[in-house]
């Protein structure tokens, strides 16, 4: 007595729509890390560390370069990337209201 392949005793679990990524704004992001670490440098400007952390300041340069970098790479992104026509753009995840149809 053979039992049968077990995909002949359970169906197929049904197939999920393939998930888009989600529009989201990274300059805005990109802008809100260089400006905390511009804080950064400006606090160990003003009150600069004693001893062996005098490298902290440096760590905040290396944050706005990478900020910069990170800002030239998105818009680079984004001007190479496809036009998504206005109606086929992603509604926000279960937090958003569909619009309502006429």
């Amino acid at each position: 007595m053979n039992p049968a392949p077990r995909s002949e005793q359970t169906p197929a679990p049904p197939q999920r729509p393939e998930l888009e990524p989600l529009r989201t704004d990274d300059t805005k992001a990109i802008f809100a890390g260089m400006a905390l670490w511009a804080v950064a440098l400006v606090v160990l400007l003003v009150a600069p560390p004693a001893g062996a952390a005098t490298w902290w300041p440096w760590t905040c340069v290396a944050g706005l370069v990478g900020g910069v970098f990170g800002l030239w790479y998105i818009r680079r992104r984004d001007r190479d990337a496809p036009a998504v026509p206005p109606d086929e753009q992603p509604i926000e995840p279960s937090t958003a209201v569909p619009p309502a149809s006429g």
